[in-house]
């Protein structure tokens, strides 16, 4: 059976290793934008911001991870995002496409 302490490292690893490639961090980066952790959650309607916080609070969980995990792959993450979201006018996900 495994310690708190080496499940903790094996999770660590996980997430460095999905990071560790351009298609899983271009992958982490859709989960994280789709959570709504970069933008606001204020609707005027009380239960729709509930539910986008709650949302946003998973995408809080992974962003931890994956900042906690490695920091300098996350900073690489976000420029290739912008790199990507600049080549693509915008768009860096499929649901984000306006066609």
């Amino acid at each position: 059976m495994m310690t708190r302490e080496q499940l903790q490292q094996r999770h660590a690893e996980d997430v460095k290793q999905v990071m560790s490639t351009e298609i899983g961090r271009r992958f982490i980066w859709g989960l994280l934008t789709q959570a709504g952790v970069f933008q606001t959650t204020f609707r005027t309607d009380t239960n729709t911001t509930m539910f986008l916080e709650g949302n946003r609070n998973a995408g809080l969980a992974l962003f931890n991870d994956v900042f906690g995990s490695c920091p300098d792959l996350y900073l690489k993450m976000a420029a290739e995002a912008e790199k990507d979201r600049e080549a693509n006018h915008g768009n860096t996900t499929p649901e984000s496409d306006p066609e």
